[in-house]
C-alpha cells in the first residue's frame, strides 16, 4: 500500500439527491480513507457517518429534488480527516433546539427522526453544521487517524 505522505490528499464528488447515491459516496470515501491507511474498524465508522450526513442532505436540505446536489469534499490535514457533506439548502438542516437524547425518544419523549446526526456524533471525533461558503447546509465531520491498536499518531 501507498505510504500517505505519496498519495492525493483531497477529493471532492458531486452526487444528485436520490437516496441511494449516499452508497456510492460512502464506499468513494472508503477508498480514500483506505489509501490513508485508517484502521479498517474507522473506516466503517466513517461509511455510516457519512451516509447519514448524505441522507440528510438528500431529504432534508435538498428536499428529495433529484435536481439538486450534494458535494461531498474530503481532504487530510495531519492526522486527520475531514469530511463537508453540502446540500443546495432548500431547507434548513441544522436543529433548532438540542436534540433529544437516544433515551428520551425511545422513551417516547420525542421524534425518532434525528437520531443521524447523534449517531454521527458519537462516531467521529468532531461534527456538526458550518457556514456554508454559497449558502445551502454544510455539515462537516473529522476523524482522527489512529493505529490499529487505538492510539493516535
Amino acid at each position: 500500500m501507498s505510504s500517505p505522505a505519496y498519495i492525493q490528499t483531497g477529493m471532492e464528488l458531486s452526487l444528485p439527491s436520490e437516496l441511494g447515491f449516499e452508497v456510492i459516496a460512502r464506499d468513494a470515501v472508503a477508498a480514500f480513507a483506505r489509501r490513508l491507511c485508517l484502521p479498517a474498524d474507522q473506516i466503517e465508522d466513517l461509511k455510516t457517518a457519512l451516509s447519514e450526513a448524505c441522507i440528510n442532505a438528500i431529504e432534508h436540505g435538498n428536499s428529495l429534488n433529484p435536481d439538486l446536489r450534494v458535494q461531498i469534499y474530503c481532504r487530510f490535514e495531519g492526522e486527520r480527516l475531514i469530511v463537508e457533506v453540502i446540500d443546495e439548502g432548500v431547507s434548513p438542516v441544522a436543529p433548532k433546539n438540542a436534540p433529544l437524547n437516544v433515551v428520551d425518544k425511545i422513551a417516547g419523549l420525542g421524534s425518532l427522526r434525528g437520531m443521524g446526526l447523534m449517531l454521527i456524533s458519537q462516531l467521529c471525533d468532531e461534527a456538526g453544521f458550518v457556514a456554508g461558503k454559497d449558502g445551502g447546509n454544510c455539515f462537516r465531520f473529522t476523524v482522527s487517524r489512529r493505529h490499529a491498536n487505538g492510539v493516535g499518531y
